[in-house]
Parts: structure tokens; C-alpha cells; sequence
């Protein structure tokens, strides 16, 4: 292991000592009111589009997508209690969007991905409960999902060259829907296209915004050198691309997990300073 890789052990180890927030979203990020108005604002337009998408041609999926917007929209009014009016809204969504800095949208990529991975889950037929459980990890699956990115970093710098191992967890439930996962077929056609969608939506916030950002030096105890953090921005963007192809072939759950927790969100955390807590 070279000496990048071995600062990245180092660093693990005391990222490991700072993990998981309480938030709904994996890998447990500290979320801020901004990334959680623009996460909510983004979900619902993905399903706001794909319910005019699939009208007329599939009135059944155009409905199921129209009744989620109209929960996201529900949830919206509910949570920012400010907001008067649908213009209201837009007109504070909008603003926001265009005027964040890059951890913010580091966080929106991380939810967007995680919902990502949810909703595939309920695509080939998982209950809400069980697609649920996708978005946890345990310490030791943290710790193997970044000691992967080191490896892949250490011999190949994420050239692409080599697969993403399964990750595995003790939490022997979530690892028994993994596994009785890999052969399903998906089954709900309109999670499925959610799951694409947020994919996508993920993949388009790293080309705009994720790819060129500045990238800040880190403070406080744990400081990742800028060239690390290069590294793991030019790693998720491998990242984002490998999701998306993934789901694009109906790859096996425990496939879209692994890139999820092991290429996505460790990335993330790394090059723009995300912030973990223990549960």
C-alpha cells in the first residue's frame, strides 16, 4: 500500500470514531435545513416529471408517480410552514439551488442517492420496511466500504479496471435481504424509474457543480490533504457513472449497494467535508 492509501487508513480510523447521524438518510450525514429543502424539491420534481412522462402511454405509472409528488409536495408544505403557496415554494427552491455552497450539494447527491438505492429496492419487490434497511450501515461495513475505495485507489486509482466487491454486514437481516435479492427482477416499474431518475439527477450535480468545485482545506482534527479529496472527487465521478449503468442493466441489489456505500458516499465525505455522527 502506498502512502496515500495508508492516509486514508488513518484517516478511516478516525472517521470511524465520528459516525452516523439520525437523519433519513445513509451513511447518516449531518444535514442542513438548505440540502433538506433541495433534496425535497428534487425528489418531487423527479416525480412530478415522470408522472407527465408516462401519460398517456402508461396511465397506471403516471398515477403512482403523480400521488408521490403530491406526498413530497404534502411534506413540503408540512416541514417549511413559511411557505404560503406553490410559488412560494418554487421561488425559495429556486433560489437555493442557485446559490449553495458544495458541501451543501454534496449532501443532496448523497440523499439522492440513497433514495436512489431505496427506491431500486422497492422496485424488485422489497416491502418500505425492508428497503428501508438499505440505507444503514454498520461500523464494519463503513470501515470495509472505505478500505475498498483504498485499495481500488492504491492499485488502479479507480481506472475503472476493477469491480466493486460486494460488501457484506453483521447486521445479519440487511445481509439476508441482500442476498435474497441478487436474482429478483424488478417489478414495480415506477420505483424503477424513480431509481433512474435519482441516479441521473445525482450524476448531473456532480458534472455542474461536484467536478469543478473548489476545494477547501480541511480544519479541526481530522485534515484531508487536497490531494486526496482531488482524488475522491475524480472517484465519484466514476462513481455516479457506475450506478447509473448499473441500474440501467438491472444489476443484482447487493451490486447497487455496494456502489452506493463503497464509491458514493465515502467519496463524498472525503472531498467535501461531510459530517458524521454515532447513532
Amino acid at each position: 500500500m502506498n502512502s496515500f492509501g495508508l492516509l486514508v487508513v488513518i484517516l478511516t480510523c478516525t472517521m470511524i470514531n465520528s459516525l452516523f447521524c439520525d437523519y433519513a438518510y445513509a451513511h447518516n450525514f449531518y444535514q442542513n435545513p438548505d440540502s433538506m429543502m433541495i433534496t425535497q424539491g428534487m425528489l418531487f420534481q423527479i416525480e412530478n416529471k415522470l408522472a407527465g412522462n408516462s401519460f398517456p402511454s402508461n396511465v397506471s405509472v403516471s398515477l403512482t408517480h403523480s400521488e408521490n409528488a403530491l406526498s413530497l409536495l404534502e411534506d413540503i408544505f408540512l416541514f417549511n410552514i413559511e411557505i404560503l403557496d406553490d410559488a412560494d415554494f418554487f421561488n425559495k427552491y429556486e433560489s437555493l439551488i442557485g446559490d449553495q455552497n458544495s458541501t451543501t450539494i454534496a449532501l443532496v447527491a448523497a440523499n439522492l442517492a440513497d433514495e436512489s438505492l431505496k427506491q431500486y429496492g422497492l422496485a424488485i419487490g422489497l416491502d418500505p420496511s425492508q428497503a428501508s434497511r438499505l440505507l444503514n450501515m454498520s461500523m464494519p461495513m463503513a470501515m470495509g466500504s472505505t478500505m475498498n475505495m483504498v485499495n481500488n485507489t492504491s492499485e488502479d486509482r479507480y481506472n475503472g479496471s476493477s469491480e466493486m466487491a460486494p460488501m457484506l454486514s453483521t447486521d445479519q437481516s440487511l445481509d439476508k435481504i441482500l442476498k435474497n435479492s441478487s436474482n429478483d427482477e424488478v417489478i414495480n416499474q415506477a420505483n424503477y424509474q424513480t431509481a433512474l431518475m435519482l441516479a441521473n439527477s445525482v450524476k448531473i450535480l456532480f458534472g455542474t457543480t461536484l467536478q469543478n468545485a473548489t476545494l477547501q482545506n480541511s480544519t479541526g482534527l481530522m485534515r484531508i490533504p487536497i490531494e486526496m479529496k482531488s482524488e475522491s472527487v475524480n472517484s465519484l465521478g466514476q462513481g455516479t457513472d457506475t450506478l447509473l449503468l448499473a441500474l440501467n442493466r438491472m444489476a443484482p441489489l447487493e451490486e447497487i449497494f455496494s456502489i452506493v456505500h463503497g464509491q458514493i458516499h465515502p467519496n463524498l465525505f472525503l472531498a467535501f467535508d461531510l459530517k458524521l455522527k454515532v447513532d
